[in-house]
């Protein structure tokens, strides 16, 4: 692995990352399907379980120096 290379996301930052995905994508259908307000925090929600995936992963390369 080169020095500029970084390593893909894995573990609980991946699992985060993808069900947080998946809930804002199931709760936009639903959003535009039955028109309820209440989705929009879910497609928040989503997005917030989602950031949290992507800033655990930034901390792991922080740690292991894999940032560049």
């Amino acid at each position: 692995m080169s020095a500029t290379s970084k390593p893909s996301p894995g573990g609980s930052a991946l699992a985060l990352m993808v069900v947080g995905a998946l809930a804002m994508m199931a709760a936009s259908v639903c959003l535009l399907a039955l028109h309820e307000p209440v989705w929009r925090f879910a497609v928040a929600g989503g997005g917030l379980v989602q950031f949290a995936g992507w800033l655990l992963h930034g901390r792991r390369l922080r740690r292991t120096g894999g940032a560049a």
